[in-house]
């Protein structure tokens, strides 16, 4: 408020105050203040939000960088997943006790055209008090309409030692979670980008047929744990299949599909087949498809939306329902090309 005064000087605020910090919720109110705000340009709307609490320096930093990257690329729908809380007290994998209210701000700035945030600002209470034993976390940030939202964005790619590494990974996990029924450790990778979080999906097939498909679609952990975890999963927890035996390892293929972050999209035709995944959603209704299906399937961009909404389970034109949100993303895809 103090600084509101200074730089505004007199003003009438409207403040709201966001208990449930589900994305619906989210959604609901920055839809609400877009239809209800679209000809006004005299109106502000601010979302106020401390960062990571109390946790030393070093560590409040490495927490708040992914809040911050996911506001950087727009990907507010995994900050929203990822700022929710666990149960039994336990914060979410980011954290922002305004979380919810910077994913309303999200939505509500994208309905009035902004396609691209800049962060301008990032300090920590360390930073002012010298004290970096317990820290809280500030940033200041804006939403734009850039010209080109993604021009200054670096497309994501792995090296071929580093698809290596992460299909090894995958392989030894499925091998030591069949075998030993326990999960597989692997050792941290010098690669920083393995150590990065992504969002990936593992794929099983045996003798060319799908034997288990698993994925994390917000990127909750490094990549090469998200890997391990997912493909784990596939082996063992994909509900369309039974858990792989022992005798199939031999003839197991491996295919991992890192992802890029999501972005909604309002007009279908930005869709482009092959080179993009989507995810339908409207309220507890989910569904995605990788990049590869429609081509798989020979698919055109019409299909794949209804097979995508039949996919979160449906109508195959759920796509048109104002309440769906569309979210395009690209991947990273490569196999295990020894099963050729």
């Amino acid at each position: 408020m103090p600084w509101l005064q200074t730089i505004l000087g007199h003003f009438d605020l409207v403040p709201i105050v966001m208990g449930d910090t589900s994305y619906e919720s989210s959604r609901a109110l920055g839809v609400a203040l877009a239809k209800l705000l679209q000809n006004d340009s005299n109106t502000l709307v601010l979302a106020s939000s401390d960062l990571s609490h109390y946790h030393p320096y070093a560590e409040a930093e490495t927490i708040d960088h992914k809040t911050l990257h996911a506001l950087s690329v727009y990907d507010y729908f995994s900050m929203s997943r990822n700022f929710q809380w666990r149960g039994q007290g336990e914060p979410g994998i980011w954290e922002a006790c305004g979380g919810a209210p910077i994913v309303a701000a999200m939505i509500y700035a994208e309905r009035r055209g902004a396609n691209r945030a800049e962060v301008l600002r990032y300090a920590n209470s360390g930073d002012i008090t010298g004290d970096k034993s317990r820290v809280v976390g500030y940033s200041a940030d804006v939403f734009v309409k850039a010209a080109h939202a993604d021009a200054a964005a670096t497309p994501f790619s792995l090296t071929e030692q580093e698809k290596a590494d992460l299909l090894a990974v995958a392989r030894k996990s499925v091998e030591y979670i069949v075998q030993h029924n326990e999960p597989y450790a692997p050792t941290a990778p010098a690669s920083e980008t393995l150590n990065r979080e992504y969002g990936a999906f593992t794929t099983l097939t045996e003798f060319g047929q799908l034997r288990g498909c698993i994925g994390y679609t917000s990127p909750t952990k490094p990549l090469y744990l998200t890997v391990r975890d997912t493909a784990t999963l596939a082996a063992l927890r994909d509900p369309r299949f039974a858990p792989v035996a022992a005798a199939e390892l031999p003839r197991l293929a491996y295919e991992i599909s890192v992802l890029s972050p999501l972005r909604r999209i309002g007009d279908v035709n930005q869709i482009e087949v092959g080179r993009d995944g989507l995810i339908m959603k409207n309220g507890g209704f989910e569904g995605l498809l990788l990049p590869q299906v429609p081509v798989e399937q020979h698919w055109d961009r019409a299909t794949f939306l209804a097979q995508t909404c039949r996919k979160a389970g449906m109508d195959a034109d759920c796509w048109r329902d104002e309440n769906t949100d569309i979210f395009q993303f690209t991947a990273v895809v490569f196999h295990d090309k020894s099963k050729e």
